[in-house]
């Protein structure tokens, strides 16, 4: 199955489509590589580069999954782990 050469990068950088970027006054020549050792070369080039953003993932913004629904049985759980109810 033929992959594109954005497909290669994300296989190789190991982010997804959105954080691939590619040259737009190079895409000739990114288009016209097919293998990975050409997008390795393109990489090496700066003709295909990793974005980096400042905030992390939306799933770690969104916080810890327990607590997403109001549960009446987690009621009697003590949110905070230093005090210990006897």
């Amino acid at each position: 199955m033929p992959f594109s050469p954005k497909e290669i990068a994300m296989q190789l950088l190991k982010v997804g489509s959105r954080k691939v970027w590619l040259d737009p006054s190079k895409m000739e020549t990114i288009q016209k590589t097919k293998t990975r050792e050409g997008i390795r070369e393109l990489i090496a080039q700066g003709l295909i580069k990793r974005k980096f953003t400042i905030r992390g993932s939306y799933k770690a913004s969104r916080g810890p999954f327990l607590y997403l629904k109001q549960d009446p049985s987690l009621s009697n759980l003590n949110t905070n782990n230093n005090v210990i109810d006897q």
